[in-house]
């Protein structure tokens, strides 16, 4: 009775939790915003400057315990004050309780354009930025190429591939056998595709995106009960659930944040005895209800994977959609997948991922072959997660196009491959030119091998 009226108070409190803590996450930022600006122009509003936050407080999902200030300062252009002002914000806000001032080191004009063209990983970064401060002008511009480039078909494309992505990420997120309570079926990373369908359901349907200061999470399982695609239980049991996971989350960081674990979210037992020794259940009931929670979340994003693939086919034809899921389905035979087209992009992703985790290698090479010289990024990142792409094509894609603008995330999905070799990893990590976000996996791999290059933070 105890344990249960503890559980209790998760489910009510981590979603108000996540909203006062992303208003205080503001109210920082602004202030010590307009503090850098008056120290380095002599004005608390510069020309061609402002704030927005991406991630969680662009979501309003920030979390307390040890969280990360994710932000995007966009300049009209670089130049000798701006690269000032940079450097004095990001140093002042080093002074408060983040686990890391995670702000990006791009973030003039041009290179907002390229990444919203050619990457989905920092282009859902600026498709979700949040403003937070500075000139009205950059707001404005900002928003322009946001409605510039959040088409339809590349919210499609995101959804389909991050799902098949994560889903074999998840896999490589357990470390001695514990999964990872951000990075499971059910953990607070698959937030992300609740968020993502809305916007996604709001554009085909024509509707007005949904502005208000609550968790896109909130917003988009509540629209899933609208739409009557979960029922009135279904929608209570979610929201319980998410509260829990946000709650959850914040107390692992906050106990593992002085050890070794710092920023790390592992369910072990080390980490479920310092809980305990916190106020939670035993570590037994803890997991437990844990698991029970993540059910719950891991049902609403299939509900959204399904209804993904539904939408496509009402966009595409109901012969599309078939196709697609046969290009995926692990019943599909390999006979039938090797007869399949893989010149719509869509589909082509499906079989990449479907060969791949069908084991269907001599496929897999056979479309890695094929489509190696594509510009297309989730074609890219689809062929190099698969353990049967050949160290060649990894190597292809690690030394070329990988490092070009846009593309440079791919470099960390390369770097966790078990078949990346050595002179690519070296390739990789030895470039001066490319930053340490890009660099630091295959440095990782490099030490301390394919397990180690993926559970890092």
């Amino acid at each position: 009775m105890i344990e249960q009226t503890f559980f209790n108070l998760h489910t009510k409190k981590g979603l108000k939790m996540v909203i006062e803590e992303t208003r205080q996450f503001d109210r920082i930022v602004r202030g010590v915003y307009e503090l850098t600006a008056k120290e380095v122009y002599g004005t608390e509003n510069p020309e061609g400057l402002a704030v927005f936050a991406y991630g969680s407080p662009g979501r309003i999902e920030l979390i307390g315990g040890d969280s990360d200030a994710d932000l995007l300062l966009v300049e009209e252009e670089r130049n000798s004050k701006t690269e000032q002002f940079r450097k004095s914000f990001k140093d002042e806000l080093g002074r408060f309780d983040f686990s890391k001032v995670d702000l990006t080191s791009w973030g003039t004009y041009n290179e907002i354009e390229t990444y919203l063209k050619k990457s989905l990983v920092e282009g859902n970064q600026v498709l979700e930025a949040r403003y937070l401060i500075g000139n009205k002008k950059v707001k404005n511009e900002i928003e322009r190429k946001k409605r510039k480039y959040n088409s339809i078909e590349r919210g499609l494309e995101n959804i389909i591939f991050n799902r098949l992505y994560f889903n074999q990420y998840f896999r490589q997120r357990i470390r001695d056998g514990a999964i990872n309570i951000k990075y499971c079926p059910g953990g607070s990373r698959d937030f992300l595709f609740v968020g993502w369908y809305d916007k996604l359901s709001r554009m085909i349907s024509g509707e007005k995106q949904e502005n208000s200061y609550q968790p896109r999470i909130k917003v988009g399982v509540k629209r899933l009960f609208e739409q009557e695609k979960i029922t009135k239980s279904e929608l209570v049991t979610s929201l319980e659930a998410i509260s829990f996971s946000m709650m959850f989350r914040s107390n692992v960081l906050r106990v593992n944040k002085n050890t070794s674990d710092k920023g790390l979210t592992f369910i072990d037992e080390l980490t479920l005895q310092r809980l305990q020794e916190v106020g939670y259940p035993k570590p037994d009931i803890t997991k437990k209800t844990f698991e029970q929670y993540r059910k719950s979340i891991d049902k609403i994003s299939y509900i959204i994977w399904n209804e993904t693939i539904k939408k496509s086919g009402l966009i595409m034809s109901q012969r599309w959609e078939n196709r697609f899921r046969e290009a995926v389905s692990l019943e599909t035979s390999p006979s039938e997948r090797s007869k399949m087209s893989s010149e719509d992009s869509l589909i082509r992703i499906g079989l990449i991922w479907g060969a791949s985790e069908a084991d269907e290698e001599q496929l897999l090479k056979s479309l890695a072959t094929k489509h190696k010289d594509t510009d297309n990024w989730a074609t890219i990142g689809s062929l190099a997660c698969s353990p049967y792409c050949p160290p060649e094509i990894l190597h292809h894609f690690g030394a070329g196009i990988a490092k070009e603008d846009g593309y440079g995330y791919l470099l960390r999905i390369i770097a966790r491959n078990k078949n990346t070799e050595k002179e690519t990893l070296e390739n990789i990590a030895r470039d001066s030119s490319l930053e340490k976000r890009y660099t630091e996996v295959a440095e990782a791999a490099l030490i301390g091998g394919n397990k180690h290059a993926n559970n890092q933070i």
